[in-house]
């Protein structure tokens, strides 16, 4: 009975962050947690209504609990999405909230396998979260060896100039590109006219 109650409480913040009423999303994700604290989706729609409060101590506070009770669980899509959850959160902030540091310990003690880490990346690189990216490039001899990223594209890497203003500097864009694809992106991906998209990334 408990779970059915918070499916439903859940169900309801999914419809309110659907409809961009993320105040009451966070409410009723709690009120699902209230009702069972087990329950791992209401976490993660938690994070993401937190995300879009810009209330990054609590998103990544809510991921990392969800992750902590998924363990190890089998079901990788489930593992992946409240990972890049945690990356998302932070990918815009120029200081980590303290909530960051555990949840990162956590997420590298744990040694997912390749699969999980080719679906973070890979959602990380479609939702345009590159300063995410350059944190995982950070840390890439903590991730398998045998990690490929086939799917991801590099064409929105090098047309969105949003996260090039919060410091990076080229070189670490460079960094990051030739780091996708030596683990299997594909260079073609950046664009038909590769040279220029390059001077077009120069420009700006």
């Amino acid at each position: 009975c408990s779970r059915d109650i918070a499916v439903l409480h859940c169900n309801k913040s999914t419809a309110l962050y659907n409809l961009g009423k993320w105040p009451e999303a966070v409410f009723s994700a709690q009120q699902s947690l209230r009702w069972d604290p087990e329950y791992v989706k209401a976490y993660y729609r938690a994070g993401h209504s937190f995300i879009m409060l810009s209330d990054t101590y609590q998103a990544i506070a809510m991921f990392h609990k969800g992750l902590i009770l998924l363990n190890a669980s089998a079901d990788r899509t489930q593992v992946a999405d409240f990972v890049a959850g945690i990356f998302i959160s932070v990918n815009d902030e120029q200081v980590f909230p303290p909530t960051f540091p555990p949840a990162y310990d956590y997420i590298f003690s744990a040694r997912f396998d390749a699969l999980i880490w080719q679906a973070v990346i890979e959602r990380l690189a479609q939702k345009g979260m590159w300063r995410s990216c350059l944190l995982l490039l950070s840390e890439k001899k903590e991730l398998p060896t045998n990690l490929r990223v086939s799917q991801l594209s590099l064409k929105n890497l090098f047309e969105t100039s949003e996260w090039y203003g919060h410091g990076e500097k080229m070189q670490e864009v460079a960094d990051l590109a030739k780091w996708l694809i030596s683990i299997g992106a594909k260079v073609e991906t950046i664009g038909v006219y590769l040279l220029h998209a390059v001077i077009k990334l120069c420009i700006r």
